[in-house]
């Protein structure tokens, strides 16, 4: 086969671009702000009032962690400390002993992240020297036309902390060929089947259609050939997502939004956001998609560890593609493109193609 080309020759695929990362489900913020990290900088996320904030994990006085703190009913983050209070922007608004904190003093300052909460999520715009660009991606309303009792939408949602980088996590979510083998008996590994993979550019990323690929969930099973078919789209849209989409014409839908969070270069927390629609009980289809959906993952995330290591051990990343491998080069593309400022549409190589799979 004629090999993708893969212009990118850097060491690692560290690439960080610009844009909305989630930090936290809004479930977790309480009378304590959450600690996170942001590509290696420590956060402290809590609820301001009516919104949701995000600040540097220093308090600018003594250097104590601000997550060591508590959120005031006035929605405001003290330190644990000596009680200085910061509002959502990073101004400190009260300092015990002082009164009123005076005039905003920018030196009792914390660095602020723009945040917002939107689908359940807290999310930061990633450099807080620039104005954000957009919203964050909103997550897909999966429903359809209920039949029978107990049909209808429901929703599963499980994190993962990975011990790899961002770009391989995400071509790992996107990467079909590697389920007949690293999940064979779970997801796929029977009797290969060719099905048409088409690659398109779209706004803000890429997707992958796969035609023809034969259903083969529980009960309902088509044969190579054979009318019933999965409708399916693998995307990636900038700077974080993975989107995974099944669906059955009148049975089911399955839409997973998988959100990552960059803790470092080199460890990325995920979110697996999965939303359907079912003909089945949706009380029934709930455990499985999660107990299916840890099974698959503990593989994945066991595999990316022993990845990471390797790359380490040799001192950078070697690549060798194939034109099957349509996600993961055009992943790492754009990330590179975006975290250097160019426009989405100007990445080489993220055209359309097409290959035939045998899976």
């Amino acid at each position: 086969m004629k090999p993708e080309p893969d212009a990118d020759r850097s060491r690692y695929s560290v690439a960080f671009p610009p844009g909305w990362y989630p930090l936290s489900p809004v479930d977790r913020l309480g009378r304590r702000p959450v600690a996170v990290t942001l590509m290696d900088t420590p956060l402290a996320v809590f609820r301001a009032g009516a919104g949701v904030a995000a600040v540097v994990d220093r308090c600018p006085h003594r250097n104590v962690p601000l997550t060591i703190g508590r959120v005031t009913p006035q929605g405001v983050l003290e330190c644990g400390y000596h009680g200085w209070c910061f509002d959502g922007e990073g101004r400190c608004v009260a300092v015990p002993g002082l009164g009123a904190a005076g005039p905003d003093v920018e030196a009792r300052a914390v660095t602020a992240y723009r945040a917002v909460e939107q689908d359940g999520f807290v999310w930061a715009w990633s450099d807080p020297s620039t104005e954000p660009v957009g919203q964050p991606l909103a997550l897909p309303v999966v429903e359809g036309r209920s039949s029978g009792p107990g049909s209808g939408s429901g929703e599963a949602i499980f994190s993962y902390d990975l011990e790899c980088t961002m770009h391989a996590a995400l071509e790992n979510a996107l990467d079909v060929p590697h389920t007949a083998f690293l999940h064979r008996g779970i997801f796929r590994g029977g009797d290969a089947r060719e099905i048409t993979a088409v690659r398109r550019p779209i706004e803000g990323g890429v997707e992958v259609q796969y035609l023809g690929e034969p259903v083969g969930l529980g009960r309902l099973r088509g044969p190579q050939g054979g009318e019933l078919v999965f409708d399916h789209w693998d995307r990636f849209l900038l700077p974080c997502v993975a989107q995974i989409e099944y669906a059955v014409a009148g049975w089911l839908r399955i839409v997973n939004t998988i959100l990552h969070l960059p803790l470092g270069p080199f460890r990325t927390r995920a979110w697996f956001v999965v939303r359907y629609w079912t003909r089945l009980p949706a009380a029934v289809v709930k455990p499985i998609v999660l107990a299916r959906g840890r099974q698959i993952l503990s593989q994945d995330a066991k595999v990316l560890a022993r990845q990471n290591e390797t790359i380490q051990r040799f001192g950078g990343e070697r690549f060798t593609s194939t034109e099957l491998d349509l996600m993961g080069n055009a992943i790492r593309r754009l990330l590179r493109a975006a975290e250097s400022g160019r426009a989405d549409g100007a990445v080489p190589d993220v055209a359309e193609r097409s290959v035939v799979l045998s899976i």
